[in-house]
């Protein structure tokens, strides 16, 4: 038997040296990133992926389940991040608006510079179900045994004394939302693209940190 015959042989049936649901996942998340999550179909996270649509039902019974995983595949780290800052805010005595934004905002920018360009098409997704009012975006930032995320930043909201106001609570979400949204589109021109193969310019993170400070601190 030739050496080539003998290789094809051992490349028939299933590859074993695929992680097959972090490959349909990563193929979800480029095309979910690129497309929007509505307008891509099983089988096409199938073909990109370069596996039967069996094996990715397999893994991912539904969209739903797989929109959720490719989600939570990244948020559940950066989620838990946010609350762990956050909670070591509710200790200080003194917090400044830039505490808060810092809290919400770095976590997503670790997880972006490694690996910027997936990253980057991870938060347009969680953005774009995020303004749907997705359910998956909400479990995400509730109480999952750590703290829900949205009570931890307005009780640290309330030792900012530009923040101690009624208003903070409808300001909040709007600074924060609009923040990572701008954070999410730094691949765009707009911005002037303020990324690259090392993540993020620290210069647009800081400017985003200080236009966010300032928006949450009118008033």
């Amino acid at each position: 038997m030739s050496s080539a015959a003998s290789e094809s042989q051992r490349r028939r049936g299933p590859r074993v040296d695929l992680d097959v649901p972090v490959v349909l996942l990563d193929a979800a998340e480029v095309l979910f990133g690129a497309d929007g999550v509505d307008n891509v179909s099983m089988r096409s996270v199938a073909r990109e992926a370069g596996v039967a649509p069996a094996a990715l039902t397999h893994h991912f019974p539904n969209k739903r389940a797989l929109v959720e995983a490719v989600v939570m595949r990244r948020g559940s780290a950066v989620g838990n991040a946010v609350r762990v800052r956050l909670t070591a805010l509710q200790d200080k005595d003194a917090v400044s608006t830039r505490d808060l934004v810092d809290s919400v905002l770095m976590p997503f920018v670790e997880e972006i510079n490694t690996d910027p360009e997936n990253g980057v098409r991870w938060l347009k997704i969680v953005m774009t179900l995020a303004l749907q009012g997705d359910d998956v975006i909400a479990f995400a930032i509730s109480d999952q045994g750590e703290g829900d995320i949205a009570t931890l930043f307005l009780t640290a909201a309330v030792k900012v004394p530009a923040l101690n106001e009624p208003s903070v609570e409808l300001r909040s979400p709007i600074a924060m939302f609009s923040m990572l949204t701008a954070l999410a589109a730094a691949d765009l021109g707009g911005y002037g693209r303020p990324i690259g193969p090392t993540g993020l310019d620290p210069e647009f993170v800081e400017q985003l940190a200080v236009f966010t400070s300032s928006g949450l601190q009118a008033g």
